[in-house]
C-alpha cells in the first residue's frame, strides 16, 4: 500500500470540499475512505478510481448520510441523557436524590412567586455556560478539519448541532413561561397555582438536563467531536 503524494492529496480535499458538507463527521469519514481505497491502487488509477468514488458519492448520496447522522446523533444523544437520568433513581443514587428533591420542595414552596421565576434564571445560566464551554472544545476539535479539506460551508459536529438546537428550545420554553400571561392577559398570573407548578417543573427539569448533559459530554468527548 503506498502513500499519496501532495498533489493527490489536494485532489481528494477538494472533490470532498465541492460537496458542502457541514457534518464534521462525515467530512472525515468521508476522506478517511477515499484515502484508503486509494492508496491501495497504483499512481497510473489514480484519477480513474477517484471518478469512480466520486460515482458512488455523489452529492445527493453524501447528504443523505449527513441526515441520517444527524438523525441518529439526535437520538443518541437523548436516549444517552435518559438512561444516565434514570440512574439517579436507581440504588443508592436514590437516596440522595429523594433527599435533595425533598429539600428543594420545601425551599420552593416557602420562597416569593417572583423569587421563583428569577431562581429559574440559575439553572439555565449554567446549561448556556456548559453548552457554550462544548461549543468550544468541539470547535477547536473540528477546525482541523476545517481547515485541512478547506470547505466554504461551516463544518461542526452533528451532536454539537443536536446540542445547540436542544439550547435553542430550552431558551424558549423560559422566554414562553414569562409571555405566556402578557399573550393571553393572564391577571396576577405569579399568584395562581398554575405558576407554581410551572416554575417548579421547569427548574426540575433545567437542572436535569444539565446535570446529565455534562456527564453524557464528559463520557462522548472521550471519542466524539464534542
Amino acid at each position: 500500500m503506498r502513500k499519496l503524494t501532495e498533489k493527490e492529496l489536494d485532489q481528494v480535499k477538494k472533490v470532498i470540499a465541492a460537496k458542502e458538507l457541514t457534518s464534521a463527521e462525515i467530512v472525515i469519514e468521508i476522506y478517511d475512505h477515499y484515502v484508503s481505497h486509494l492508496e491501495s491502487f497504483e499512481s497510473s488509477k489514480f484519477e480513474s478510481e477517484l471518478f469512480e468514488l466520486e460515482q458512488k458519492f455523489t452529492f445527493g448520496y453524501c447528504h443523505s448520510l449527513q441526515a441520517k447522522l444527524f438523525k441518529a446523533s439526535k437520538n443518541d444523544i437523548l436516549s444517552f441523557q435518559w438512561s444516565i437520568f434514570k440512574t439517579y433513581f436507581t440504588w443508592p443514587k436514590f437516596l440522595a436524590t429523594t433527599f435533595f428533591l425533598a429539600i428543594y420542595i420545601i425551599i420552593w414552596m416557602e420562597v416569593e412567586h417572583k423569587t421563583k421565576a428569577q431562581l429559574l434564571i440559575i439553572p439555565m445560566i449554567s446549561i448556556v455556560i456548559l453548552s457554550a464551554w462544548i461549543y468550544y472544545r468541539s470547535f477547536k476539535k473540528v477546525r482541523k478539519i476545517k481547515k485541512m479539506i478547506d470547505s466554504p460551508r461551516t463544518i461542526e459536529s452533528s451532536l454539537l448541532k443536536v446540542i445547540m438546537i436542544q439550547l435553542s428550545l430550552i431558551t424558549s420554553s423560559f422566554n414562553l413561561l414569562i409571555l405566556t400571561p402578557k399573550i393571553f392577559d393572564i391577571p396576577e398570573f405569579m399568584e395562581s397555582p398554575y405558576f407554581l407548578a410551572a416554575t417548579l417543573a421547569l427548574f426540575l427539569f433545567y437542572a436535569s438536563y444539565s446535570l446529565t448533559l455534562f456527564e453524557a459530554w464528559k463520557i462522548k468527548s472521550r471519542t466524539a467531536l464534542i
